[in-house]
């Protein structure tokens, strides 16, 4: 009969294993995902407003979360309004930020607002087109002005909210990243509501450049939203510093209770 030592052994010789299955896995759905229903997406879009890639997304990101083994928790719903458009800006650490919010805001109509490159991505960047997802020129800021203007209009127009990551980019570190502001001036030109996010533990389940996938509990929550009433271009760095204020503090609440 075998000792407790030997059996501890056998359990620490098999992890390694068991982890690059999970890991494996979880890819293999993050691709079929995108080879079989982009497709679908891309055909439907036409007739759904583009709201078919959103319900599509949700089958794809409930199916990665559960192939990963990741237990989603989310907090603050009750300050977003259905039907109302809002700006949400938020930390950015992991691809698994993106499945998050796809589910978190189920109830919701939105749209990321991905770069420019991702359009000329076979499948994904053109279901991203055919459903009318905003890219944004990061590397010219008159233009992404321009984008922001014209998207502006057109949360006013549908009462569609958006989504941003304003640090552009996944950090590689436990620190929050310099914002860009088009989001700011965005939300102060459609005269709605900025909400701060924060993400905590998509790190923890894969890290950028990392195709290791461990299995953890992340966490979505909404904080206080953030009006834009009176508010001119000029106060862009305000919002700006407010939000980010807000996210910090939230990071370091979460950081104390040990969760992030």
């Amino acid at each position: 009969m075998p000792s407790d030592d030997m059996a501890l052994a056998s359990d620490r010789a098999d992890a390694p294993q068991a982890s690059l299955v999970r890991s494996l896995m979880t890819h293999i759905v993050m691709a079929a995902g995108v080879l079989i229903l982009g497709p679908i997406a891309i055909l439907l879009s036409p007739f759904s407003r583009g709201d078919m890639v959103l319900f599509l997304a949700r089958i794809w990101s409930r199916s990665i979360l559960r192939v990963a083994g990741v237990r989603l928790e989310i907090a603050g719903m009750e300050r977003l309004v259905r039907g109302e458009a809002r700006v949400l800006v938020g930390n950015h650490t992991s691809n698994f930020d993106i499945y998050v919010m796809i589910l978190a805001l189920r109830d919701h109509r939105f749209r990321f607002t991905p770069k420019k490159e991702l359009q000329w991505v076979p499948v994904l960047g053109w279901a991203l087109w055919a459903s009318h997802f905003p890219f944004i020129d990061r590397g010219r800021s008159q233009k992404s002005l321009q984008t922001m203007k014209r998207l502006a209009e057109r949360i006013r127009r549908m009462g569609m909210s958006l989504v941003f990551f304003p640090e552009a980019t996944r950090s590689t570190r436990n620190e929050l990243m310099a914002f860009k502001k088009g989001p700011f001036v965005l939300a102060i030109d459609a005269g709605v509501s900025l909400v701060p996010f924060v993400i905590h533990g998509a790190r923890r389940v894969q890290g950028r450049h990392v195709f290791t996938v461990r299995p953890d509990t992340i966490r979505v929550t909404f904080l206080e939203p953030i009006s834009t009433e009176g508010l001119r271009y000029e106060d862009r760095d305000d919002l700006l510093l407010r939000a980010r204020t807000a996210i910090l503090e939230e990071l370091g609440d979460e950081k104390a209770k040990g969760i992030s």
